[in-house]
């Protein structure tokens, strides 16, 4: 897959990733009979997750429209 600088490729991108990290963490919570709280901390990965966004967004305010 080849990267653009193109805003909507980079969230299609991160969107997709989102996805395969999700059903990863189905399928091993599903393969040790657990739920899937209990493979991921979802607290843990929803910080993570908004520092990221705020990154994003600190970079997507400097950038020109």
């Amino acid at each position: 897959m080849a990267d653009t600088d193109d805003p909507a490729d980079a969230a299609a991108r991160l969107e997709e990733a989102l996805d395969r990290i999700a059903a990863l963490a189905e399928q091993v919570a599903a393969q040790r009979g657990l739920p899937p709280a209990m493979v991921v901390d979802p607290a843990a990965v929803a910080e993570r997750l908004d520092m990221l966004i705020a990154k994003l967004r600190t970079a997507l305010a400097g950038r020109p429209a």
